[in-house]
């Protein structure tokens, strides 16, 4: 399968968490390793391990008009993933943050589940590797088989990686109109917890547009954490916890499709 990322520029504790994370999915069998990087970029990062493609055309400051640092868009990441699979034949293309310490087992779960998409949030691990607790809220990984992706990408905006909330918004839009596993309990894909980077972002104004038309798949999302959340405070079993995803997660009411229409044409330009 493909698994790709895009490697940026770092420079002390967090250049050694992405070459530790890196090296790491060297060690993966079965996956074919992809560093997208921007078509204009004459110095672009690299890892010996990950075939390089230089394809990136969009970034940040183009696609928000706003002043800040160059970052992808997570569907131009997509769209070259999925590409790369349909070229090489791969069931399916996957993206992650270039930091996450990913597993064998999740690369497992994907290849023998049979789904068309699976997403995984993250355990964050202190510098020892002490477990910290299950990050829930967000998302760092998501695999998804070509056609599956087709068939939602007209659905998915230009949110920028590494920014909130692209990550709830492209769960909950496959966890409605795609067979998709989440995978949010475990340590399939670790992190070494730091502070978050983007608070007071630059982009934050163009991503809370985007979110404010994507309101239906925002609202779906929390309606699902904050029972998931209540139910493991209480100490329900995991089972509870995906029965009320699934019937959170369902088709889409009318209600909604009506509501969604009216906010993507009200938000489109503010």
């Amino acid at each position: 399968m493909i698994l790709g990322t895009h490697i940026y520029p770092a420079t002390g504790a967090a250049a050694e968490r992405l070459r530790h994370a890196l090296d790491g999915w060297a060690l993966l069998s079965g996956v074919r390793l992809i560093n997208l990087q921007f078509a204009d970029d004459p110095s672009p990062v690299v890892h010996p391990a990950f075939e390089t493609r230089a394809v990136l055309r969009h970034d940040s400051r183009s696609v928000t008009g706003a002043s800040g640092p160059r970052k992808p868009i997570v569907r131009e990441l997509l769209d070259h993933l999925v590409d790369a699979a349909v070229e090489s034949g791969a069931p399916y293309a996957g993206f992650s943050n270039a930091d996450i310490l990913m597993s064998r087992k999740a690369i497992s779960r994907v290849r023998d589940g049979g789904d068309e998409a699976v997403v995984f949030s993250r355990m964050d691990i202190d510098a020892t590797g002490t477990p910290r607790g299950e990050f829930f809220s967000g998302q760092d990984t998501l695999f998804v088989r070509p056609d599956a992706y087709r068939n939602v990408r007209r659905r998915l905006r230009a949110y920028v990686v590494g920014e909130m909330p692209w990550d709830v918004v492209y769960t909950s839009i496959l966890l409605t109109h795609v067979r998709t596993s989440l995978v949010n309990r475990g340590d399939d894909c670790r992190h070494v917890f730091h502070e978050t980077i983007w608070v007071d972002s630059p982009f934050a104004r163009h991503a809370w547009r985007l979110a404010h038309q994507d309101w239906t798949y925002v609202a779906r999302w929390y309606r699902y954490y904050y029972g998931a959340k209540e139910m493991r405070a209480r100490g329900a079993p995991a089972a509870d916890e995906d029965a009320l995803r699934n019937s959170v997660f369902g088709p889409l009411t009318a209600g909604e499709r009506v509501r969604h229409a009216y906010r993507s044409l009200r938000y489109r330009y503010r």
